[in-house]
């Protein structure tokens, strides 16, 4: 069912990785980027995805988004109010998202149109999409390839700032306020604890056998780390610490991630198993593998095709202290 190595599934991972490099010639001409700027900035209305109007336990819809948490740090270190002040200001807010408007309850509401950029067409450099790609990962949020970006069909109709324009990047709506970033998760956070509360803890040691097994991942009953998939391995707690691996079996996106949670906030956000594809259809040209032993150390085991074989490239040692946090295990 859920194998890492299973090639007949794993070979349709990654296919788009060497399209990818490539498409990331970030050296091409500021005339192309103006020009894609430009054809970028004229999309039409894109109707919202009917399909996100899922509900969780409390029939919440997912197109419903609830104040989840601020950034651990300001962008520029020029923010005038403290995180608490803001967080007091934000933490009822509550926005929704229909095929047509944008409404900040009980704040302002817009008809918007929606774009989809990549992060260097948003952020206008490379240099910039690579320090919020570094801020959003301190966050556990993945930047990715694209951004989704609202804004006023009508500009004289806008919201005032922070509300005028919004984002939304791995699964979270984020806007950007007092120089602090500000993110929203989609649904009723305040159930989240319940959820939890609900899981089923696996003991350790974590084998090859186990995470391959059919019958150890369970279901969670809510979203955790904005990921899409509810296959979960819940570990034993570290103090206030909960641990949880997210398996990821779509066909198109096949991975484990390492989640923990302190207070239900996310600390860290790591996949710590996954395969490439080959430059051939069909094959496979590195993988990664992960076991945790009983004294919970996570081993990591990077392997990568030599000849008809496949050789250790790297291997990895961590634990998880008492924050949340990844230690390197030497």
């Amino acid at each position: 069912m859920k194998r890492i190595l299973n090639i007949a599934i794993l070979s349709l991972l990654f296919a788009n990785c060497n399209g990818n490099v490539k498409s990331e010639n970030i050296k091409s001409s500021n005339d192309n980027l103006n020009t894609e700027l430009l054809n970028d900035s004229t999309n039409k209305i894109v109707e919202e995805n009917r399909d996100d109007v899922v509900s969780n336990d409390n029939n919440t819809p997912l197109n419903s988004w609830s104040f989840y948490k601020i950034s651990e740090s300001s962008i520029s270190e020029t923010a005038k109010k403290t995180k608490t002040e803001i967080t007091n200001e934000l933490e009822d807010v509550k926005i929704e998202i229909d095929d047509k408007n944008l409404n900040v309850i009980n704040v302002c509401t817009y008809e918007y149109y929606k774009s989809n950029k990549t992060p260097i067409k948003y952020y206008l450099s490379v240099k910039t999409a690579k320090l919020y790609e570094s801020i959003y990962a301190k966050n556990g949020i993945k930047l990715g390839k694209e951004i989704t970006v609202y804004k006023s069909m009508y500009p004289e109709k806008a919201c005032q700032i922070p509300w005028e324009e919004i984002v939304i990047i791995d699964n979270t709506l984020i806007i950007v306020y007092d120089d602090y970033l500000v993110f929203f998760k989609k649904g009723n956070t305040e159930n989240q604890q319940d959820c939890y509360s609900k899981t089923k803890i696996t003991n350790l040691p974590i084998t090859k056998n186990i995470i391959n097994g059919n019958n150890v991942w369970n279901q969670l009953e809510c979203n955790i780390a904005n990921l899409e998939t509810n296959d979960y391995l819940r570990l034993p707690d570290i103090n206030s610490i909960k641990v949880f691996i997210i398996g990821n079996f779509n066909f198109d996106d096949f991975t484990y991630t390492l989640v923990t949670l302190k207070n239900n906030k996310v600390i860290t956000k790591k996949d710590i198993g996954f395969t490439k594809e080959g430059n051939k259809p069909n094959t496979i040209s590195e993988f990664t593998q992960f076991e945790i032993s009983k004294d919970y150390i996570f081993n990591l085991n990077t392997k990568t095709k030599s000849g008809q074989d496949f050789k250790v490239l790297k291997t990895e040692k961590f634990k998880i202290d008492d924050n949340g946090l990844i230690v390197v295990v030497k």
